[in-house]
């Protein structure tokens, strides 16, 4: 019972760590392509 607990745990983590990171690399992508596009003088 508890090792299934133990894995139920592990795997929300691991699921919200990965969620957490997509974000974060949203945000730093959008960053970047607003950075370029700046520097190119189209936005």
């Amino acid at each position: 019972m508890s090792e299934n607990r133990d894995h139920r745990v592990k795997e929300q983590t691991d699921s919200s760590m990965s969620l957490e990171t997509v974000i974060a690399m949203g945000i730093f992508g959008w960053i970047a392509l607003s950075m370029t596009m700046m520097g190119l003088g189209i936005w």
